[in-house]
C-alpha cells in the first residue's frame, strides 16, 4: 500500500486534451482494500477504473479525497474467486502484483508526457507525505468484491491494462511540432527512463521466477539430506560398498552432495563418484592444461625445465578452461572446487596456494626444491633479475615469477632493492662471500 497515494484533483471536471484527459472506464460499489491478505480499514468503498489509474474512496460525491493507484504500477492481475462450500462466505477478490517503490517512480518518469497527479509519487516532490501507509513489505494488494460484480470489472480491467493509454505517445500536430523542434534533452532522458523501466519490469519477473525455484530447490536439498541421515542411522552408521554406491547414485542423480563427505569426518560417509559434476570437471581440466603445461616445460626453453615453467595460475587456466568448452561454460567456483579434486583423484596436476593467497597449477611431478635451486642459479648468471625478466625468460606469467623471487627471498638467498624503477632482486652476497 505504500504505493497508493492520496489525491484530491477533480479529473471528472478537468477538461483536459491528450494524455490529460482522462475517463471512467468502470465502477463498482462495495470494494475493500487489502494490504496483502490483510485487511487495512478500507471497507465498501467505490472503486473506479479509469483508463489511467484506479481510484477508490469511501463515500461517493461526498467531495473528500480518494486514494489511487497508477495502471503502471501493476505488474500483472489475477483473480481469486470466492470460495463454494464450507467457504461459499469468502469474498471474491482480485490480486494486483506491482512494481517496488523506485521502480514505479522510474516507470511514471518514463511516460511520454506528464501528468498533473504524477507529482504525488516522485520522493524530490515531497510525494512521501501522501503515501497511505509509509511502507509496506507487501508485492501486492487485494480489491475485494463483497457486493460482486468482479467479473464485469475484471474484464474491464484486463482490457485498460493491454492498452495502456496512459503510456502511449500523445499524437502532436505538426505546427507544434516546429515551435518545439526535435526531441531535445528532455526526450532523451524520457528514451532512457523508458529503457530503465523495462528492465526493471523484466528484472523484477525474473527474480520472483528465481525465488519460486530457490524455495522448492531447498525442501529438495533438505528431503535429500534427511533421506541419507535416516539412512545411515537405519543401518547403525555403517553402508555396505552397494547401499554407499547406491545413495550416492540417488544424490548425485538430484545434484546433492553429502555434507559429511564435504566435511570428511565421517569414514563411511559418500564420496563424489565419477559421474559427479565437480570430479567430471577435475579430469576434464586435468586433460585439457597437462599437454599445455607438459609442452611448456618441455619445449623450446627446455633448460628451464626445473623452474616451474610448466606452471600456470588459476586465473588464466580459467579463461583457457573457458575456451576450451566454448558455449559449455562453468563458474570460478566450480573450476576451484575441481582443483581441490586433483590430488584425490590422483590426477597429473595439483593447486597449490602461495603465502600471497595466488592459487596456482602445476605439474604433480614438479620438484618445488629443484624449481628454487634453478631459479636461483638463474639469479646468480644474470647478476639480478625483476619478476618480468623471469616470466620472460621461463615463460611465466609476471605474478608467478613474483612469487618464486619472493620465495627466495623468504629463504634468504636473495635480496631485493625496492626503487620507483621497480623491484629488483640481487644474490645475497652474505651468504656466498662469508
Amino acid at each position: 500500500m505504500d504505493r497508493v497515494r492520496w489525491c484530491s484533483d477533480d479529473f471528472q471536471r478537468r477538461v483536459g486534451v491528450g494524455p490529460a484527459e482522462e475517463s471512467v472506464v468502470v465502477q463498482q460499489n462495495g470494494v475493500c482494500l487489502y494490504d496483502g491478505g490483510k485487511r487495512i480499514g478500507f471497507d465498501n468503498g467505490l472503486l473506479s477504473l479509469t483508463t489511467h489509474r484506479l481510484l477508490w474512496v469511501a463515500r461517493p460525491n461526498s467531495g473528500e479525497s480518494f486514494i489511487a493507484l497508477p495502471l503502471v504500477a501493476v505488474l500483472n492481475a489475477t483473480m481469486e474467486a470466492g470460495g463454494g462450500g464450507f467457504l461459499r462466505n469468502r469474498t471474491p477478490k482480485i490480486v494486483l502484483h506491482l512494481l517496488t517503490q523506485p521502480a514505479l517512480e522510474t516507470a511514471l518518469l518514463a511516460l511520454p508526457h506528464t501528468l498533473p497527479w504524477i507529482d504525488r509519487w516522485r520522493k524530490n516532490t515531497g510525494g512521501d507525505a501522501y503515501a497511505v501507509v509509509s511502507s509496506s513489505s507487501e508485492d501486492h494488494i487485494k480489491l475485494g468484491f463483497a457486493a460482486g460484480g468482479e467479473k464485469h470489472f475484471w474484464t474491464a480491467l484486463e482490457e485498460t491494462l493491454k492498452v495502456r493509454i496512459i503510456a502511449k505517445p500523445w499524437a502532436v500536430t505538426v505546427a507544434s511540432a516546429r515551435i518545439h523542434g526535435g526531441p531535445g534533452i528532455a526526450g532523451i532522458e524520457r528514451q532512457q527512463a523508458a529503457r530503465a523501466h523495462a528492465t526493471d519490469a523484466r528484472l523484477e519477473g525474473a527474480f520472483e521466477d528465481l525465488n519460486k525455484l530457490i524455495s522448492q530447490a531447498k525442501e529438495m536439498v533438505t528431503l535429500s539430506h534427511t533421506l541419507a541421515h535416516h539412512t545411515r542411522e537405519a543401518k547403525g552408521g555403517e553402508l555396505t560398498n552397494d547401499e554407499t554406491a547406491e545413495l550416492r547414485a540417488t544424490m548425485l542423480s538430484m545434484g546433492v552432495e553429502d555434507d559429511e563427505e564435504r566435511s570428511g569426518t565421517a569414514r563411511t560417509s559418500l564420496t563424489v563418484g565419477f559421474g559427479s559434476f565437480h570430479t567430471q570437471l577435475a579430469h576434464q581440466i586435468s586433460n585439457l592444461l597437462t599437454p599445455i603445461l607438459s609442452e611448456m616445460e618441455n619445449g623450446p626453453r627446455s633448460k628451464y625445465r626445473h623452474m616451474g615453467a610448466g606452471c600456470i595460475d588459476l586465473a588464466s587456466a580459467y579463461c583457457r578452461i573457458n575456451r576450451a568448452l566454448g558455449m559449455q561454460l562453468v563458474s570460478p567456483e566450480d573450476v576451484l572446487k575441481a582443483c581441490r579434486l586433483l590430488e584425490r583423484e590422483r590426477l597429473p596436476l595439483r593447486m597449490k596456494k602461495f603465502p600471497s593467497g595466488l592459487l596456482v597449477l602445476h605439474l604433480a611431478s614438479e620438484n618445488e626444491e629443484e624449481t628454487l635451486q634453478a631459479t636461483m642459479k638463474l639469479v646468480e648468471d644474470r647478476s639480478n633479475l625483476t619478476a618480468a625478466e623471469l616470466a620472460r625468460a621461463v615463460s611465466l606469467s609476471p605474478l608467478l615469477a613474483r612469487e618464486r623471487l619472493l620465495a627466495l627471498e623468504e629463504l634468504g638467498l636473495v635480496c631485493r632493492d625496492d626503487t620507483e624503477a621497480g623491484l629488483r632482486f640481487y644474490p645475497n652476497l652474505f651468504l656466498t662471500r662469508t
